[in-house]
């Protein structure tokens, strides 16, 4: 029974632990990840919730306040009575209840320039969420790029260790049978240490890489964390649009010059805000009170049993209704330094608009001119590594036929190993620059 219980309980587990090993995340599921996680993107989420909030309050304010009120006394000695206005040397105790209205009709249009304001810092606050979810989006794509780029150099050192092994090998067998010299074989396996170094420090890239893009995810470093490679067109030379073509489309779509537009429209609601108090305020009021005293007598008969609490309510019911009108005429010129904050706030809000965007040309103009060289760099790098491993094969033949010592074959060898590793950071390169011009224009980030 105790066995049974056990399989029951810790089959599952392991089952699902294995489950977990095996997984591999796809680029989409890493930034699905990130995104989810991200402390900054949460936090943008927040702030704008705290614009929504101001949003609304600003739309309340144009509904008229409704308050009411209650109190209770207790009197002694010689007092007024509130009920009649008469002087009474008796103690009593007396009650006082009011609800009171007022509503704004007019105050230089601040609140509607106010409620107009908050509804573009609401929208301006949506393009700052995608702002920080494109930034995070790009720093997953360059850690997840970082982990392919690992994985080929990896392979790259592998292979290259398994071909110096099967030297290794052939050499011995030549030297056992006196058709090569010892030292032949002694700088054979000296390359083969190397590879084999080369594998460790390829490994330990390849495991930072992927510390780096969990640490981007927001998950915990597990030793069991793997990606899923997918199948890497080879980069082909593309026909680019103009630099300025791109800039003018990514003008349109990314969010920060979205969001710079619509806070430099926002400077200028406050602006109206402040020189709104400039106009008079009219208000409207409404009350409705009545109060009671236990002093109070109704002909010769004393409260309470003469006159009771609801009836002096009802009978002490008073309304009124009042029309207030406020003229700002001096007021240690608050006003006038309201107004000129807000127009300095315009004047940054226009120069902060200006400088995103020229930020975005000079990163549009750094990325073309960089994807050009990437495109040419990753061109020549591959005629470079045709060449190479034509005079690598050549050596080798020379070498396993005795023809070509050890020292030569080698230098041919690491060059060979070199060219591969040129190209595939070229490669990567490549397609890092490609995609992130792309990503200025709009489109979609994707593996």
């Amino acid at each position: 029974m105790k066995q049974f219980l056990f399989l029951m309980i810790f089959v599952p587990l392991i089952a699902s632990s294995a489950t977990g090993q095996e997984k591999r995340w796809t680029f989409r599921q890493c930034l699905d990840t990130a995104l989810q996680r991200n402390i900054s993107v949460n936090q943008s989420r927040l702030s704008n919730e705290l614009n929504k909030v101001s949003l609304e309050q600003t739309k309340a304010n144009r509904i008229p306040s409704l308050s009411a009120s209650a109190s209770e006394g207790l009197n002694f000695g010689k007092n007024v009575d509130p009920t009649t206005n008469t002087f009474v040397t008796q103690a009593y105790h007396s009650t006082n209840i009011g609800i009171n209205s007022s509503l704004n009709l007019f105050n230089g249009l601040q609140n509607a320039n106010t409620i107009r304001q908050n509804r573009i810092n609401v929208e301006a606050g949506q393009f700052d969420i995608e702002k920080v979810k494109n930034d995070v989006t790009l720093n997953v794509t360059t850690g997840y790029l970082q982990v392919l780029f690992s994985y080929e150099i990896l392979e790259v050192a592998k292979n290259q260790a398994a071909s110096t092994a099967a030297q290794v090998d052939r050499t011995e067998k030549l030297v056992g049978a006196g058709k090569a010299p010892e030292s032949d074989l002694l700088q054979i396996k000296s390359q083969q240490a190397t590879d084999n170094l080369s594998i460790i420090t390829a490994q330990n890239q390849l495991d930072l890489a992927k510390v780096t893009l969990m640490q981007l995810m927001e998950i915990p470093i597990t030793d069991y964390f793997d990606v899923e490679v997918p199948v890497m067109v080879e980069p082909v030379m593309v026909q680019l649009q103009t630099n300025e073509a791109i800039y003018q489309k990514s003008l349109e779509v990314l969010p920060q010059i979205s969001s710079a537009g619509l806070k430099t429209n926002a400077a200028l609601m406050a602006m109206k805000i402040s020189e709104g108090a400039r106009w008079p305020k009219l208000t409207l009021g409404g009350s409705l009170n009545s109060n009671f005293a236990s002093s109070r007598t109704q002909g010769s008969v004393v409260n309470p049993e003469g006159y009771p609490f609801f009836s002096q309510i009802w009978d002490n019911i008073g309304q009124s209704f009042n029309l207030g009108l406020s003229i700002p005429i001096y007021n240690n010129r608050q006003i006038k330094s309201n107004t000129d904050r807000a127009k300095i706030n315009l004047m940054t809000a226009q120069l902060n608009e200006q400088n995103t965007k020229n930020i975005l040309r000079k990163n549009v103009e750094q990325t073309y001119t960089d994807l050009r060289a990437a495109m040419k760099k990753y061109d020549a790098t591959k005629e470079q590594l045709s060449a190479v491993e034509a005079v690598y094969n050549n050596s080798e033949k020379k070498f396993d036929v005795g023809v070509m010592n050890a020292t030569d074959f080698l230098i041919q060898k690491n060059n060979y190993i070199q060219s591969q590793s040129n190209l595939i950071q070229a490669k990567y390169d490549f397609i890092f620059k490609s995609k992130i011009l792309d990503f200025y224009q709009g489109k979609a980030i994707q593996f």
